[in-house]
């Protein structure tokens, strides 16, 4: 029983707090109290320390101060003429009693050179009495003495005096202009008095005294002085003494500085020494009083609870429960908690018996196949789902590995899968193909959960296979019409930038040669407006099944959108490439489409590029080569082949105006458009006045293009109708803010492609209402080309706005074949007659012909003539004489901005 106690956690705590507190108290009280007495010892030794060196510091400033007084004087030239010419001013003057006072001083010598003293006098400022120059420091400034040493200009320190201490300086007298000359020395004599002893104890807060250092008092203490220069040496309880040496004039250590002080710091000590050992006594019989209540109030009631608690454990029996302990603190919690707990664990076993067969359930009804299976590979458990997807029940399942039971194959149908891949929770490989025994085939993608014991070791996994049969297929569908044109089956233009930017990358890495070919139906658009969008669709994928069936296996052919095709030509050199596009161009040439009876007959235009290390494009550089030899071929005819070279100037200027095209776009979103204005000539009195706005666009630098550099490009590219909305905005807009102080009527230039598009018009009239500008000082220029292309388009838009008052001018008449023909139809106000005629009518009669023609028709129609590219005075006067109404160009004005 005595051994049961002794093991018990009991008695092994009630040990351990005694052993521990005993243990613990007897270290903290001696390292304190050691600690404590050894740091307060060192307190008291640096306190004395800082004292006696203080002194001595102290001490050594009074002789530093005095040799500055001394070196004053010394340097003066007065004291230097004295001691060449003794004279009694000079001493009455300078050495008074009030001077002695003043440096503290209580002696002066001025001795000759030869160690004559020629003034030397000591007096005692303290009372005002003569003071005795001490007979040791007569003879050490006598002859020979130490303080007349030639080989030193000064000396100064504390010489030792049966008297007492002095400090004395001795410096030699020299003039100011040359310190090399000394005539005598100068000794001033500053005695340590009693009045300076007290100035420094005050200082330090402690008593001072000097003696000299062997006088065989204390001959230990002398010793320990020539070992280490200070000493601090505790007198007795009350009292602590510290001593330093100090050098004397001759610089020898021969001097002992001494403080006395109380030892306040030891009291205080010695106090807090009995102090802890009282407290620590207390603390001891505190901490043996909480053991035992800590014995009575947790140890014992924790001894009883372990026992009910191991009861409980041996017999199994989870009806038990252990005894409560009295009370509301956390061991009586805890009682009633174990007792609560084994409650909840009685409950659960319960209810873990219903969550099983709700689980069993719940497993059934899932559409997922579920099956667990052990290391080895046997199977514990599978779903319904699991028997219907793999075509085995389970009571087969048990008595069998599930490699004997179907096969997995890689998404190839060749590659077999381990079936370690259906427990492999670390799998890289998502989907594999389950083939049953009957042979069905199922893709299925699985996760595995393997399930640990409290070891940490696996006893089973739980694979969850999800049938994706249907995704797949659905999935693979999906991808192939995101890669596949809809209409003819062909691969799209994503599919086809990828394949082409291999080809790129292949020639970089293999030094292999492509080719790629850029298609262009030619008259397609006929159909589609002849019989409809769904004859065009027919006649693509026929006119497709009869290419492809002329395309190398190795090729790839594409349909990039609309009647826009691609070929990519692999391993193929220009050569070659050539000769099976024309194979497709006869292919396309022979075809015939059929549709309601109508029979169209169209044409292909093929650009072609090579592929090579020699080039080194990027893909959207590729295409938009091979795409501007497509354009030039179609520009040259169509149905035939452009090949893309480097040096071709038909692609460098298709380049170029896609180029601009770029810059246009950005030059009316970031407003680098501008208007100029160049002011016309009246050639007949009275005459209104007029001008033409001109288009610049601003370059990166601050200057400006004329319009000849981007208009061309944008005619081709349709961009004039954007163009001249912003022009005709701009411009009512200036002429609105000039208002009557602008009395010009501005000509407004228009092309062909905005005159036939629709909305302009009523663009232009609503911005006239929105600016509120006289119309009758709106003309819109036209030229003699664009009106006959768009003729019906032209004379309504004409005609809509001469009704509230705008007029117009065509432009470039006489350019065409039939310009007069046409005029009788169109209302303009003014003639402009094209500047081919005027510019040489000086010197060449027919065009003075033509220009006079002119002139005579528009006047016998009622119409104004204006004459470009009227450059010179000789064409100016030209023109007066024939009697046109207004000139225009550089012989009249130059243009200049308008804003």
């Amino acid at each position: 029983m005595a051994e049961k106690h002794f093991t018990g956690l009991r008695a092994k705590m009630l040990v351990v707090v005694a052993t521990g507190m005993v243990l613990l108290f007897t270290i903290l009280f001696m390292v304190a109290r050691t600690v404590l007495l050894d740091g307060y010892a060192k307190l008291e030794s640096n306190k004395t320390l800082i004292q006696v060196n203080s002194a001595v510091t102290l001490l050594n400033e009074q002789s530093q101060q005095l040799e500055g007084i001394v070196s004053e004087y010394a340097h003066w030239d007065d004291t230097y003429q004295y001691m060449l010419q003794p004279d009694a001013p000079y001493i009455d003057s300078n050495y008074t009693n009030e001077t002695f006072n003043h440096l503290k001083v209580k002696a002066i010598l001025l001795v000759n050179p030869e160690g004559v003293a020629l003034y030397k006098r000591g007096f005692d400022f303290t009372n005002g009495k003569p003071w005795p120059i001490p007979i040791l420091l007569e003879q050490a400034v006598s002859k020979g003495g130490i303080f007349l040493n030639p080989s030193k200009d000064h000396m100064s320190g504390f010489f030792w005096t049966p008297e007492g201490i002095c400090i004395v300086t001795a410096m030699d007298i020299q003039p100011t202009a040359s310190k090399s000359i000394s005539h005598g020395t100068l000794i001033m004599v500053r005695h340590v008095d009693q009045a300076l002893i007290e100035r420094i104890e005050k200082v330090i807060g402690a008593k001072l005294t000097i003696q000299q250092l062997f006088n065989g008092k204390d001959v230990d203490l002398e010793k320990r002085l020539a070992v280490s220069g200070t000493v601090v040496k505790p007198l007795n309880s009350a009292e602590v003494a510290g001593y330093a040496l100090m050098k004397n004039v001759s610089n020898q250590a021969n001097l002992i500085v001494s403080t006395l002080s109380n030892r306040e710091i030891f009291e205080q000590r010695q106090s807090i020494s009995s102090f802890l050992s009282w407290s620590t006594s207390i603390i001891a019989l505190m901490l043996a009083a909480i053991s035992w209540m800590f014995d009575r109030m947790v140890l014992i009631r924790l001894e009883r609870m372990n026992e009910d608690v191991k009861r409980i454990s041996d017999t199994a029996n989870m009806s038990a429960r252990i005894r409560r302990l009295n009370g509301h603190d956390e061991l009586a919690s805890l009682s009633h908690g174990i007792n609560g707990m084994l409650d909840r664990i009685e409950d659960s076993q319960y209810e873990l018996q219903l969550e099983k067969e709700r689980a069993q359930v719940t497993l059934e009804g899932i559409a997922d196949a579920v099956i667990t299976s052990n290391p080895a590979g046997y199977v514990l458990y599978m779903n319904s789902a699991a028997e219907r997807l793999t075509g085995v029940n389970l009571s087969e399942m048990k008595i069998k590995t599930l490699r004997s039971l179907f096969k997995l194959l890689a998404e190839d149908k060749t590659t077999p899968v381990s079936s370690e891949w259906l427990t492999d929770s670390y799998s890289s490989q998502e989907e594999v193909i389950l083939e049953r025994a009957d042979g069905e085939e199922f893709v299925i993608r699985k996760s595995a959960s393997p399930l640990y014991d409290s070891d940490g070791h696996t006893f089973a996994t739980v694979t969850v296979l999800h049938d994706v049969t249907m995704l797949r297929t659905l999935s693979n569908q999906l991808s192939f019409q995101a890669r596949h044109d809809q209409l003819t089956g062909l691969i799209n233009r994503y599919e086809f930038d990828r394949k082409t930017q291999a080809a790129i990358d292949d020639t970089a890495i293999a030094n292999r040669v492509h080719c790629l070919a850029y298609i262009d139906l030619d008259q397609f658009k006929i159909v589609n407006d002849t019989c409809g969008h769904m004859a065009g669709d027919v006649l693509l994928k026929q006119l497709t099944n009869h290419i492809k069936a002329k395309v190398r296996s190795s090729d790839t052919l594409a349909r990039l959108g609309g009647d826009e095709f691609a070929l990519l030509l692999m391993g193929c050199d220009l050569v070659k490439a050539q000769e099976i596009i024309e194979g497709l161009l006869d292919v396309v040439r022979e075809y015939r489409f059929t549709f309601d009876d109508k029979v169209f007959k169209i044409g292909a235009s093929v650009g072609l590029t090579e592929i090579s290390p020699l080039h080194n494009l990027t893909l959207s550089e590729l295409l938009s080569t091979v795409d501007s030899a497509c354009y030039t071929a179609k520009e040259q005819g169509g149905n035939r082949i452009h090949i893309y070279r480097s040096d071709d100037s038909d692609i460098k200027e298709h380049n170029n105006q896609l180029e601009w095209v770029s810059r246009i776009h950005l030059g009316l979103e970031h407003k680098q458009f501008v208007l100029y204005i160049q002011r016309m000539a009246s050639l007949t009195e009275g005459a209104e006045l007029h001008c033409e706005l001109l288009i610049r666009m601003q370059a990166m630098d601050g200057s400006y293009y004329p319009p000849g550099y981007f208009l061309p490009a944008a005619e081709r590219y349709h961009l004039m109708p954007k163009i001249d909305r912003w022009v005709v905005g701009e411009a009512l807009a200036i002429i609105a803010r000039k208002g009557a102080a602008f009395p010009y009527v501005c000509a407004i230039n228009l092309s062909g492609q905005t005159l036939s598009e629709d909305g302009f018009l009523e663009y232009v009239i609503e911005q006239i209402k929105l600016h509120k500008v006289d119309t009758s000082r709106i003309c819109f220029e036209i030229t003699e080309t664009s009106v006959i292309a768009n003729l019906n388009k032209a004379r309504q838009f004409m005609h809509a706005l001469r009704q509230i008052g705008c007029r117009f001018s065509l432009d470039d008449f006489g350019s065409g074949l039939s310009s007069f023909a046409y005029l009788k139809n169109l209302e303009v106000d003014f003639l402009k007659i094209d500047g081919m005629f005027v510019k040489a009518i000086v010197k060449n009669k027919i065009d003075r012909a033509m220009v006079e023609s002119i002139n005579n028709v528009g006047h016998v129609m009622g119409l104004h003539t204006i004459a470009e590219f009227a450059e010179n005075d000789e064409i100016i006067n030209m023109l007066k004489e024939i009697g046109v109404d207004y000139a225009q160009g550089y012989g009249v004005a130059k243009p200049e901005l308008f804003d």
